[in-house]
């Protein structure tokens, strides 16, 4: 009902710290990933969860019950994290955890944390945190190149990480670029799916041309059967990732009788739903 009195509400003024209860159980410890538990508390990061942020303190949750005890976590800012094989090549890359310690260039069984803004030295980086689900109608734009060649890596590239999809998201605009001619005058067409984390195509592919006529920095189109959102037309089928999934690009018809045999670099923008 509407007001009849004057009331105090709460501002919070730093915009970097917020508290969370502690699921039972849970021991975070200071300058470890924090992560959100099925059970909506919060604890020690565990690859798949939401991810909430780095500690700022200690909390000891082992003896309580659910919230009994809380725990502030840093829900921004740029911080200095020991990461394998980064390289002075690596500045914006997505970074992921894979537990409350591990930061990661790689997807596979981890969850996005943030992007790289600075190369301290090799396997040192600045990261930027980004916490939480995209909002609705929040855009979100992925990069990947993937390799076309048989035998060759990466042949699979995660665009879009499951911890940031919540609600699913529709596909407003998809297109590869060439990054290296698909060159040979007999070799194979290189194909490119766009499949969510669980494999499923979300009927968007990119099909090099036939005869090497491909040359860097030309557009591949979407050749399939669904509609990114800049596409459609009234009534017709939207590319829609499920929600809680991901969505990675896959090379899957891989080129061959030819060298170099090509590479292509995905982008997709999307909108959380």
């Amino acid at each position: 009902m509407a007001l009849t009195a004057n009331q105090e509400v709460d501002r919070l003024v730093d915009q970097e710290l917020r508290q969370y209860g502690l699921t039972a159980s849970a021991h975070v410890f200071k300058g470890g990933f924090v992560g959100l538990a099925i059970d909506g508390y919060a604890r020690a990061f565990v690859a798949g969860d939401l991810f909430l942020g780095l500690a700022y303190e200690e909390g000891d949750n082992t003896s309580g019950a659910d919230g009994d005890v809380k725990v502030r976590v840093f829900t921004q800012g740029d911080f200095e994290l020991a990461i394998a094989s980064l390289s002075i090549t690596d500045l914006g890359v997505s970074i992921y955890a894979s537990d409350d310690a591990t930061a990661t260039l790689s997807p596979d069984d981890a969850s996005y944390i943030g992007y790289v803004v600075d190369v301290v030295s090799s396997g040192v980086g600045i990261v930027r945190l980004q916490t939480g689900n995209l909002v609705r109608g929040q855009s979100y734009t992925a990069v990947g190149e993937v390799d076309c060649e048989t035998g060759q890596t990466p042949s699979s590239v995660v665009l879009v990480p499951a911890s940031l999809n919540s609600n699913g998201m529709v596909v407003r605009s998809a297109y590869a670029v060439v990054t290296e001619q698909f060159a040979g005058s007999s070799q194979d067409q290189g194909i490119v799916t766009l499949q969510d984390s669980d494999g499923s195509s979300i009927n968007i592919t990119f099909t090099a041309a036939d005869a090497g006529a491909d040359a860097v920095d030309d557009a591949i189109l979407n050749g399939g059967s669904d509609n990114t959102l800049n596409e459609a037309a009234a009534g017709e089928a939207l590319a829609i990732i499920p929600a809680k999934k991901g969505l990675k690009a896959v090379v899957t018809q891989a080129t061959s009788g030819g060298s170099p045999a090509g590479k292509m670099q995905i982008v997709v923008e999307t909108i959380a739903r």
